[in-house]
């Protein structure tokens, strides 16, 4: 509370400066904060914030665009929707950096060569900005978040244009998640499962900004074009803050899903051998498997249906990851354990195997680009799948059943 307090302090006492001051005259410097990526799941990409610092008075403020009260009501249910509301606060930078020493970031400082109209238009906008009945904006992790938000606010701020390097290849968004979670490969492959074909179209620079560190290396290289045709860098210095630690490098985990759904293939090869030469199937191994697909398909649905995030919606993976699994695996549970439902049984297979036969057909005729793991997921259920088609469509085989 200290700190908030301490903030606002500043954010007041130089706004009262300001008011008396001429354009010429303005004591501020600003300059955009990079932190390294850390270990924790939403510090995997970094983050980017906006540093005042008042020359006349000795003040700081840190102006973070990446605030939010996760104790708001169905915190979570809203941000897996993509209703939730970020903020701009404000704090000092020794809080800052403070914070960030101690999970072991890096956070390097680039000062911005604005004229003293320039600072003070930004200075205006960020105070603005602070005030309570603008200081939230609706979170878009691709298209507007905390990155891109310092962005655009210093470009507003410039009384002219910024121009950025126009060399840089094209490359698509997953390309960039992938490149920043090398060591991450399960949430790598959580996010190929929720995200969809959207992000495996290339994308222009200023998307690919969103990352804190492409806008970190675009800033190194910007220039602008002020009103007068005056070309001037966009960066006058920069200054590393803090040095990245040991302790912010992820670890790369042995236990990899490619080598769990590589084991979780050779079980179903080995129970399905099983079961040709006991001739009646393990129903309760096609259950749990069957439950696990619709309970991946209730997070894949739900996103694809209900939620306002980027590029969930345009999700392949709705066709053989969705409810409707668990719906069957219930009808099986129901089928084991009274016997009843046995003429639906085969049409039931019948339609489930065609579903995922239609899934193979997505796999290699869409334009999303799936995780090699899924591939190996579908052939498991699959396999599965074909064994059932055989022994409900030959009753004789399943008279007897686990």
């Amino acid at each position: 509370m200290g700190v908030i307090l301490l903030c606002c302090s500043v954010v007041i006492k130089a706004q009262d400066t300001l008011s008396v001051k001429s354009h010429e005259s303005s004591p501020f410097r600003f300059s955009v904060l990079t932190c390294t990526p850390g270990t924790d799941a939403y510090a995997h990409f970094g983050h980017t914030a906006i540093l005042m610092e008042d020359t006349i008075a000795q003040r700081n403020a840190v102006f973070n665009y990446g605030c939010f009260d996760d104790s708001q009501k169905f915190f979570i249910i809203n941000f897996i929707a993509g209703n939730t509301n970020y903020m701009l606060e404000a704090e000092s930078l020794e809080f800052f950096l403070w914070r960030y020493g101690v999970t072991g970031n890096g956070v390097t400082r680039q000062e911005l060569s604005l004229t003293a109209d320039e600072s003070q238009e930004l200075w205006d906008l960020l105070v603005w900005n602070m005030q309570k009945e603008n200081q939230t904006y609706l979170y878009n992790w691709l298209y507007d978040n905390c990155t891109e938000r310092a962005r655009d606010i210093i470009e507003k701020a410039i009384d002219g244009k910024v121009v950025y390097e126009q060399n840089r290849s094209s490359l698509t968004v997953r390309e960039m998640l992938h490149e920043k979670l090398t060591n991450a490969p399960w949430l790598q492959l959580g996010i190929d499962i929720i995200l969809g074909e959207e992000i495996d179209k290339p994308v222009d620079k200023r998307i690919q900004m969103f990352i804190p560190d492409f806008f970190e290396s675009e800033l190194t290289k910007a220039y602008v074009i002020d009103s007068n045709g005056v070309k001037r860098p966009l960066v006058s210095e920069t200054e590393i803050k803090l040095e990245p630690t040991e302790a912010s490098h992820e670890v790369a985990s042995s236990i990899t899903p490619t080598i769990v759904f590589y084991c979780i293939l050779a079980i179903v090869i080995c129970i399905t051998i099983i079961d040709i030469f006991r001739k009646k199937i393990f129903i309760w191994f096609d259950i749990l498997m069957l439950a696990a697909q619709g309970l991946t398909g209730i997070v894949v649905a739900g996103l694809f249906f209900f939620s306002k995030h980027p590029a969930v919606d345009s999700n392949w993976m709705v066709t053989a990851f969705n409810p409707l699994f668990l719906v069957y695996a219930v009808f099986l549970i129901y089928n084991w354990k009274t016997n009843k439902g046995e003429k639906w049984k085969p049409k039931a297979e019948s339609v489930n195997l065609a579903v995922l036969l239609l899934f193979c057909l997505v796999l290699f005729l869409s334009h999303q680009w799936f995780n090699p793991v899924v591939y190996t997921m579908v052939l498991s259920l699959l396999i599965r799948s074909i064994m059932r088609c055989v022994c409900f469509y030959r009753p004789s085989l399943t008279k007897k059943k686990e």
